[in-house]
């Protein structure tokens, strides 16, 4: 009998969790999707990355990289550190999928393995929890309003939270298998978590293997002389080698581009790695990191299970939400401890262990970044703070009875309510935006929080190209942030005959201008930067956006006039380099779908 029996689909659907995780589920799909195209977060890193795959899907599978995004915390006397290309990869595959470059179809990976995770956190939570339980902790992740702002844009560390769970819900999974055709089967789902995660985000790379490795110790007591003394048989051997053969294997085929290209430059990026570990540490004293990181901490897990707590003076202004995220963290790590203690099983040991493990290593690893921190970082323990919760809710009713489950369903609603409140807000606020110069405080990608979208990007670039005059050279100014974004929405006119780049007052006799603007501050960014020289010929409002048309009276001009073209050549190596050609990154692009 398998799972797709009739007798245990009839099962399955006759039981209530089904349907109420289905619920879950269609609304997790809702708060992700509604609006995603309009409403996406869209600037400089998003465009680069938007710019380099849609170059690689123009120019086929062999115009990919070798290396991901740079790692832009670290700072390095030479080089920059970069991450796997797996990130690269995904975007690419979605672009062929939908045969589109638009920009938000290069989102939809994060937004397709940010749906995958519920179902997977709802298998990894009943490794211990009951379904009742199981379903509470999956509702809160799943409502969490900074967990559904993370699932709606691209962004490199983005999708951590699918592999991150992955990798633990492998591991457990290998740890307690007892037949060693599953045992091999969840050690391959533990390595790809690990190979895929681990090239999503620097921090997430050492986050899942010191979790990983002190996970592996932990299980195993290797503390103990018997364990040792386990390795003298000749089973136990030909057991490790088949497993590391496995891992081997796994990571060969997702590392590959990572291990070329660092042959082929030399060991760059692994001296810029190298370089970036034995970095001198910031000038803070440890004290001050850790009491910095404890009050960080506070704030994010506060954000994270409340959707309060996102301003910066989180002890003035949210004391009591703060004061209690503390109190149910430590609680929860309490708990932790006692269900390592208690455990009746291996399994229920192990679970309670990682925990433990997953809170301290990423306590400890974030000690350094203490002043570096924000909430991408947390990405690696999203489930962390809800599953501290279901222990004390676990508790609560197992020493307390029914009583205490009146407890736990206030404490799961209270936190429900605030999140989807919290989401409810951010969308009146990206709905307000669209259509006029609208406060916003609820976007917490960045610290610049201007409520400039998709939609409101593509509108100007719109308005440009229906006032520009075919064959004249478009010239626009742009705040730094959204520069690129603007150069990425008028590449997609696919006009292979249209020019345009960063504002430049010259001799160009076919020169147009326009000036992009925030539309609470008009003409006077644009002013305080070239002067009080425009005309205003046009213009138009899109939300948060305004856009001029401009002519310059008196401005010079020369027929002898000659543009400067220059394409940069990336740090990157390409597949195309590995097999004899260079990439050149493009500036612009042709055309490559709809």
């Amino acid at each position: 009998m398998t799972i797709f029996s009739g007798e245990n689909l009839k099962r399955i659907i006759r039981n209530p969790t089904f349907w109420i995780f289905l619920v879950i589920f269609a609304g997790g799909i809702f708060v992700r999707t509604y609006h995603f195209n309009d409403w996406l977060y869209f600037k400089m890193d998003q465009s680069r990355d938007a710019f380099l795959v849609k170059g690689s899907l123009e120019s086929g599978l062999l115009g990919l990289p070798l290396l991901g995004p740079r790692v832009g915390a670290i700072h390095l006397a030479h080089g920059l550190l970069r991450v796997g290309p797996i990130f690269y990869y995904f975007q690419y595959l979605a672009g062929m999928v939908f045969h589109s470059t638009e920009a938000y179809v290069f989102a939809y990976p994060d937004l397709f393995f940010s749906l995958l995770t519920i179902p997977l956190l709802f298998f990894f939570v009943r490794l211990y929890f009951s379904p009742r339980h199981s379903l509470m902790i999956l509702a809160m992740y799943t409502f969490s309003f900074l967990i559904i702002q993370y699932s709606r844009f691209a962004w490199n560390p983005n999708s951590l939270q699918f592999f991150a769970l992955l990798t633990f819900f492998g591991l457990i999974k290998f740890l307690n298998a007892t037949e060693d055709s599953w045992q091999r089967l969840w050690l391959a789902v533990w390595a790809l978590g690990l190979a895929i995660g681990s090239q999503l985000h620097f921090f997430g790379f050492f986050s899942l293997i010191g979790i990983s490795g002190l996970m592996i110790l932990a299980h195993y007591e290797m503390w103990q002389k018997a364990s040792w003394q386990r390795l003298r048989a000749k089973a136990t051997w030909r057991k490790l080698f088949l497993s590391a053969a496995i891992v081997a294997v796994v990571f060969g085929i997702f590392y590959t581009p990572v291990v070329i290209s660092d042959v082929m430059k030399h060991g760059q990026n692994s001296r810029n790695f190298i370089e970036a570990l034995s970095a001198k540490p910031s000038s803070q004293a440890f004290s001050d990191k850790l009491t910095t990181n404890i009050s960080e901490s506070l704030h994010y897990y506060c954000l994270l299970t409340t959707a309060r707590c996102y301003t910066s003076d989180v002890a003035k202004e949210w004391p009591i939400t703060s004061l209690l995220t503390g109190l149910l963290l430590l609680v929860g790590v309490g708990l932790s401890f006692h269900g390592v203690r208690l455990a009746k099983t291996a399994l229920e040991r192990d679970f309670a262990m990682l925990l433990l493990i997953w809170f301290a290593v990423f306590f400890l690893l974030s000690i350094p970044f203490a002043y570096q921190l924000r909430p991408r970082f947390y990405i690696v323990v999203f489930p962390l703070p809800f599953l501290f919760i279901g222990l004390v809710c676990r508790y609560l009713e197992e020493h307390f009875g029914k009583k205490a489950l009146l407890v736990s369903l206030v404490i799961t609603g209270t936190i429900l309510f605030y999140n989807i409140r919290g989401t409810a807000v951010w969308f009146k606020e990206q709905a307000l935006s669209q259509t006029k110069s609208t406060p916003v405080t609820r976007t917490l990608i960045l610290k610049a929080k201007d409520g400039v979208t998709l939609g409101q990007l593509k509108g100007v670039a719109d308005f440009i190209y229906a006032h520009h005059t075919p064959g004249k050279r478009l010239y626009f100014y742009v705040k730094p942030e959204h520069e690129n974004p603007m150069r990425y929405m008028l590449s997609m006119k696919h006009d292979p005959t249209l020019t345009f780049m960063p504002m430049s007052i010259n001799t160009d006799p076919e020169a147009e201008y326009f000036a992009i603007v925030p539309s609470s501050s008009g003409m006077s960014p644009a002013v305080k930067k070239f002067g009080d020289i425009f005309t205003v010929v046009s213009s138009e409002q899109h939300g948060q956006l305004t856009v001029y048309e401009l002519t310059i009276p008196g401005r010079l001009v020369s027929p002898d006039f000659r543009l400067d073209k220059k394409n940069g050549k990336s740090d990157r190596l390409f597949w195309e380099d590995v097999f004899g050609s260079a990439v050149t990154v493009p500036t612009q692009s042709t055309n490559f779908g709809d």
